[in-house]
């Protein structure tokens, strides 16, 4: 998988990396929205032991 031929999923941008479940380009800003959209690391993993949905709504 060449992450170069995505684009950020915040700005549009052309990717750079792939953290916290989202491609991300070098901004700062957009990997801390990736970071706080997760729950920050493990973020799916405490959201499921509340009982919530570990998929946003908006993506299902």
């Amino acid at each position: 998988m060449n992450i170069e031929d995505y684009q950020c999923q915040f700005c549009g941008k052309t990717a750079k990396h792939f953290v916290f479940a989202a491609f991300t380009c070098d901004d700062d800003v957009c990997i801390e929205k990736a970071r706080l959209e997760r729950g920050g690391p493990g973020g799916h993993l405490k959201k499921k032991a509340q009982g919530q949905p570990i998929v946003p709504l908006d993506r299902e």
